[in-house]
């Protein structure tokens, strides 16, 4: 009888599979780049697609030996930066480095910065193909950001750079692939269409999900009689997420808390992750999250767009991300890791909020507003007032503050949409009251729609000047307030907003407002 082969080696979901790997459309056209000397290959695509796998299976046909006719980096390794550049160094003198051929696996991790510089180098070392028999090849494997190329300026290598951009495998890829497991263990899985649609065109997760199903069948090697396996899909999946949930529950609860969590206000990072659950893709523009969210939701993802990169990576929280998730601001997100892809894709929110230590009906309350606070305030004040603003801002408060929002008002009826975010879009609203603000068309109307709608302790008087101080027709003078008239009156004697003024606002302004937005609502 023929040698049994065992399950961890058909379904195989580390290295390459010896007996399940399924050759894509474009294989013959990369075994032939790899071999021809001076061409360099970039290899783009979600994770768990068969990107590395496709060099290695050329590589193991071609009998070329790790570490004698090729270098492996993974640029998730803590020598990677060192080994990368001396490749390059090396190369860029003339000489023909050992071994002469580099797979720079995870090439999107590097900055991007340095992904210029190498690709500037690949054209020259194509031309060395005039001068030896082998020169040094690059072949660049990584995940594109959302379908931005990892090389900027690839277009000027022309033929030296073969580029190929992997999607999703097709169903007909994916059952190839069960198939040729199902003869070498002498099995039939039941539903295969079942399999077929939780793989997800995705060849890592079919490996994984077809042994897991083999596994519960205690289908361990080649059978002696074929084997029907039958499965309770849903149970399987539902082991996989309590597995996993150990695994990534801890990544999706530091990314939905974000840089500062609130439990009763705006949760920004929140929605995104529950957006990044919605859309099944691995690689998702921030132009998708945000047709995934309600209307009401987008100002706040926007406003933290540009510090999602420090949620993912904060050296002083030591938290660490980038193995599951990658973000560009210009263009949005990468899930790294097929596995958190279906955590994502089963997470049920409930279950999330749960670990958030918050209640359906809060997420919705907290959905109410698209602003945490509004500014109403006299030209004459703005120093001030972009003070506080910058402020709140770092502290992933979203506001509403007339010169962060000049694209989104350009072309609008002004005083319709000033109506409905004065009216309703904002939690709160801080009303700088000087000698200026009763006098001025737009105060003026801004402050009758927030007094006129029936809402109440949404107000926040900041007084600035003894005429403030009288308050304003419509806001009561019992209204607690904050009073900065001394930090106004000090910044209009000297025309300078100083260091310690701005730490004077933010003791008591800003600080008592997160604290505000912190707070239970009905907290005393």
């Amino acid at each position: 009888m023929a040698e049994k082969k065992k399950l961890e080696n058909v379904f195989k979901t580390v290295g390459l599979p010896p007996y399940t790997y399924v050759k894509p459309a474009y294989y013959g056209e990369v075994r032939a780049d790899i071999s021809q000397p001076g061409k360099h290959l970039l290899i783009e695509g979600p994770s768990g697609i068969g990107k590395t796998c496709v060099a290695f299976k050329v590589f193991e046909e071609l009998g070329w030996a790790k570490d004698d006719r090729f270098s492996y980096v993974s640029c998730r390794d803590g020598d990677a930066a060192g080994r990368i550049d001396a490749f390059f160094e090396a190369a860029g003198k003339g000489e023909i480095p050992t071994p002469s051929v580099i797979v720079i696996d995870d090439f999107h991790l590097l900055p991007t910065g340095r992904r210029a510089e190498i690709g500037s180098t690949l054209k020259r070392m194509s031309d060395r193909a005039f001068e030896h028999a082998a020169p040094p090849k690059a072949i660049l494997i990584g995940i594109p950001t959302t379908g931005v190329s990892l090389l900027s300026n690839a277009y000027d290598l022309g033929p030296r750079l073969g580029t190929y951009v992997l999607s999703r495998a097709s169903d007909v890829e994916i059952d190839r692939l069960i198939s040729e497991g199902e003869t070498a263990l002498n099995v039939l899985f039941e539903d295969r269409n079942v399999l077929l649609a939780e793989s997800a065109g995705n060849f890592w997760l079919a490996q994984y999900v077809c042994n897991k199903v083999c596994a519960t069948q205690e289908a361990f090697e080649t059978q002696e009689d074929t084997k029907i396996l039958t499965f309770d899909l849903l149970g399987i999946r539902q082991r996989l997420m309590t597995e996993l949930t150990q695994r990534y529950m801890s990544t999706a609860r530091t990314f939905a808390k974000g840089k500062r969590w609130r439990p009763g206000g705006n949760k920004p990072y929140l929605e995104i992750l529950l957006a990044l659950c919605k859309i099944p893709e691995s690689v998702v523009t921030f132009d998708k999250v945000l047709n995934v969210v309600p209307e009401r939701r987008r100002p706040g993802i926007k406003a933290v767009r540009s510090r999602i990169t420090e949620v993912i990576y904060d050296s002083a929280k030591e938290s660490d991300l980038r193995k599951q998730v990658a973000f560009d601001p210009d263009a949005g997100f990468s899930i790294e890791d097929p596995l958190f892809r279906y955590f994502l894709t089963n997470l049920d929110p409930k279950r999330l909020f749960q670990e958030l230590g918050i209640e359906d009906a809060t997420v919705e309350k907290g959905r109410l507003y698209s602003y945490d606070i509004g500014f109403s305030f006299a030209g004459e004040t703005r120093r001030i007032v972009e003070a506080i603003n910058s402020e709140m801002k770092a502290e992933d408060v979203v506001t509403f503050y007339d010169y962060d929002q000049q694209a989104f008002l350009l072309a609008l009826d002004l005083e319709k949409t000033l109506g409905r975010v004065y009216a309703e879009s904002c939690r709160y609203y801080l009303v700088f009251l000087d000698n200026n603000y009763r006098d001025k068309v737009w105060t003026k109307y801004e402050k009758d729609v927030m007094t006129s709608r029936g809402r109440k302790e949404h107000i926040i008087p900041v007084l600035l000047d003894e005429s403030g101080a009288a308050g304003a027709v419509g806001i009561p003078a019992t209204v607690g307030r904050i009073d900065l008239r001394d930090v106004w009156s000090e910044v209009l004697r000297t025309g300078d907003l100083t260091r310690d003024a701005v730490n004077a606002l933010r003791n008591r302004c800003v600080l008592p407002i997160l604290e505000k937005l912190d707070a239970p609502d009905g907290a005393v």
